[in-house]
């Protein structure tokens, strides 16, 4: 997807600019449910982190999912398989939110308990559609099932890593 001479540029940035310049480029165009630019819910997840490589975890959650980017590309682009496992826990290729989730809590990865947290509680607000819809309800409804079950998760789990 990308050629040589844009993973040198990228690979030459700090982990943050990396990220933030690849969500810029990948989700330009994209729009989230409220009818917004999309890198806003990108840029939201990730600002609470201090640290420069959980917040540019949390500023790609949406790659693999959302876009054509590949393992590879992202293993060019100069990020390490820990970065991009957390990136692979976050990607819903289920047949089922359910089995998603699942798998998610099965995994254990407390940078990814965190940023799917943040990446839930920002998809719950419902002040970011204009007008709510028994969909938006319903969606919301599964979406509060899934944060309670990683706060369990997180507090019932002395070894998650």
């Amino acid at each position: 997807m990308f050629q040589e001479s844009e993973c040198a540029f990228y690979r030459n940035l700090g982990i943050y600019e990396r990220s933030h310049a690849l969500v810029e480029k990948l989700f330009s165009e994209k729009l989230d449910k409220g009818n917004s630019n999309y890198l806003n819910h990108l840029e939201h997840v990730s600002q609470d982190f201090k640290e420069d490589r959980k917040k540019s975890m949390a500023l790609m959650h949406d790659v693999l999912e959302d876009t054509n980017v590949t393992r590879k590309d992202l293993e060019s682009l100069g990020y390490d398989d820990d970065f991009i496992e957390v990136l692979e826990l976050l990607t819903n290729t289920y047949d089922s939110y359910e089995e998603y989730i699942e798998h998610l809590l099965n995994a254990n990865n407390k940078d990814a308990f965190e940023i799917k947290m943040k990446d839930l509680l920002h998809n719950m607000d419902l002040t970011r559609v204009k007008k709510i819809t028994a969909k938006d309800l319903k969606r919301t409804e599964k979406y509060i099932k899934a944060y309670l079950r990683i706060i369990e998760k997180l507090e019932s789990e002395e070894n998650v890593r």
